[in-house]
């Protein structure tokens, strides 16, 4: 069975799309206006037994960009991404997402004084 990575980006993908109130983006068109989320990065590492199924915790890391004044637009939609995926199941084309867990949140202002960055961090277990 072929590995689930990019099923579970598309999965992730679709599930932010239809469910956040701002347009979420694997790689960003130039001039495009904030607030988004990013899909920036993931990290994975085999968990597999020595027998059985292959497993492997999966950590995949998503961005918030807002230029709102403060960081209420950025925790609000670090809030609306926790409420599409934390513990709730996602549907692959290929393997299977067996946990979903948001295991952090934070939220920042950028160097440039003006921009506010979230960053959210989920761990996914997936076999295949």
């Amino acid at each position: 069975m072929p590995d689930p990575g990019f099923a579970l980006q598309k999965a992730i993908f679709q599930r932010l799309s239809d469910e956040l109130s701002v347009p979420v983006y694997d790689a960003v068109p130039m001039g495009t206006p904030y607030p988004y989320v990013t899909i920036d990065a993931e990290r994975v590492t085999n968990t597999s037994p020595i027998a059985g199924r292959k497993r492997e915790q999966r950590l995949i890391y998503l961005s918030v960009w807002s230029d709102y004044q403060g960081q209420a637009e950025v925790k609000r939609i670090n809030g609306e991404i926790a409420d599409a995926l934390d513990e709730r199941r996602l549907r692959l084309d290929d393997g299977r997402a067996v946990s979903v867990r948001m295991v952090s949140a934070e939220s920042n202002r950028e160097p440039d004084g003006r921009t506010y960055m979230g960053a959210v961090t989920f761990r996914v277990i997936t076999t295949h």
